[in-house]
């Protein structure tokens, strides 16, 4: 299991970011390693999307598995080599936001072999993408 956190805190508050990261087709202009994104129901809480992550190329169901509004968000996405869990904090600091987000991943068969070059590129890669959030969040008026 690969266990990765990240955190900055957003000059924007709580509210603007919650929902700017609620809207996960959003995720295909600050994530990398999102290529596409397709809300599939109605409650726009199952997702397509395609995920490029170097060593493998996915096209999954990422689904919303809970949502405590402006505090939480709690998704995963299960393909056949691997399981992963995004958990999204939102917690208010003064007029800011406090923005952690958490992943969970397990690689399952061959895939476990890659295991030590997922891990060292995650975080910087989880970094890169946060920071891409920030500017875009804090960039909008």
């Amino acid at each position: 299991m690969i266990e990765t956190k990240v955190d900055t805190l957003i000059h924007k508050p709580v509210e603007v970011v919650f929902a700017y990261v609620r809207d996960m087709t959003n995720q295909t202009a600050y994530n990398q390693s999102i290529h596409a994104v397709e809300v599939k129901n109605a409650e726009a809480t199952e997702y397509k999307i395609q995920i490029d992550l170097g060593i493998f190329k996915l096209n999954e169901v990422y689904k919303i598995e809970d949502i405590i509004e402006n505090q939480a968000i709690v998704a995963s996405c299960t393909a056949n080599g691997m399981k992963f869990t995004d958990r999204y904090e939102f917690v208010k600091e003064g007029n800011h936001c406090r923005l952690t987000i958490s992943d969970k991943m397990e690689l399952k068969g061959l895939f476990q072999l890659s295991e030590g070059l997922v891990k060292m590129n995650l975080k910087s890669q989880m970094t890169e993408n946060l920071n891409r959030l920030k500017t875009i969040l804090e960039s909008k008026s």
